[in-house]
């Protein structure tokens, strides 16, 4: 049993899920979907010999996480990019989340799916994953939704592993996206504000100084 076994399972079982919703860039453990508002994110998360041991399973043990990032919101460090598509990673992105599995484990973290060292419930994991692949995608549908993205970001608070990566409301990051998202659905005023507070912050001064240089970035 290696992870070159999981990594064929998730090819073979996994990735075409993905691929009937549009996801079209994959590597043996992330995939990509490109919209014209956002990217989204599947990565199955593998686990060096140290953490698994922290956490009582294998190495061939995984969690999926989950990741969007929306376009209308400047990044504050470019992605990489490949082929002229940009590949965020999962940790990259302003909204994440993670998968929890359904299957008895000694794990009480529910989002990992516990392999054992004989690879015998495999087969179980990569189904449970698939089984909640409708989960995901309507995470992800959740958050094409410009008005709810600008809502969450003005009223709710991070929640693991549902959601969370926007930061504490209120804080720097939190005005920094909550003033982007309201600039992309024409809320002038709240996007002033909530970009002021960022510029108040100073923790964005490598990107802009002022407002109005926080808008043109937008641009």
């Amino acid at each position: 049993m290696d992870s070159k076994v999981v990594n064929r399972e998730i090819k073979r079982i996994v990735w075409p899920a993905l691929k009937g919703a549009d996801f079209e860039t994959f590597t043996s453990r992330v995939a990509w979907r490109h919209g014209n508002e956002k990217i989204d994110v599947v990565a199955l998360q593998s686990f060096n010999k140290y953490n698994a041991d922290v956490m009582g399973v294998t190495t061939f043990s995984f969690a999926v996480r989950l990741g969007s990032l929306p376009l209308y919101i400047p990044p504050r460090w470019p992605p990489k990019t490949k082929n002229g598509l940009q590949l965020p990673s999962e940790s990259e992105c302003y909204f994440r989340g993670s998968l929890q599995c359904s299957l008895q484990s000694r794990t009480k973290d529910k989002t990992i799916w516990s392999v054992d060292a004989e690879g015998k419930n495999l087969s179980w994991c990569i189904q449970d994953v698939l089984n909640q692949i409708p989960d995901a995608l309507a995470w992800f549908s959740r958050l094409s939704q410009k008005y709810e993205v600008l809502r969450i970001l003005r009223d709710d608070d991070e929640r693991m592993p549902a959601l969370w990566g926007f930061g504490r409301n209120p804080s720097p990051v939190r005005s920094y996206l909550a003033g982007y998202a309201a600039l992309s659905v024409g809320d002038q005023v709240l996007a002033e504000t909530r970009l002021r507070e960022a510029v108040e912050s100073k923790c964005f001064v490598n990107l802009f100084n002022s407002v109005e240089g926080a808008i043109n970035r937008a641009a």
